[in-house]
């Protein structure tokens, strides 16, 4: 899912260059991906963040207990 994330964050960011706004884009996206397609609210988020400078096509980092864990530290007490 990352992957295709990124694809379309590079479409978006094109038609951001282009001069395009984020619904026009959210529209071209819908008649060539369909359902697949990212949804408006996100096309605008993804907008926000070019206009302010950032155009980075990664998720911002985000605070909270990380997705990972290190099962060493699972096992390690309940072994004991």
């Amino acid at each position: 899912m990352e992957e295709q994330d990124v694809h379309f964050r590079h479409i978006l960011l094109y038609y951001f260059r282009k001069g395009k706004n984020a619904s026009q884009a959210h529209k071209k996206l819908c008649a060539v991906y369909g359902s697949e397609a990212l949804k408006e609210r996100q096309c605008q988020n993804w907008f926000a963040r070019f206009r302010s400078g950032d155009f980075s096509l990664k998720n911002a980092r985000r605070s909270g207990r990380p997705v990972e864990v290190d099962e060493t530290h699972i096992k390690r007490p309940l072994s004991s």
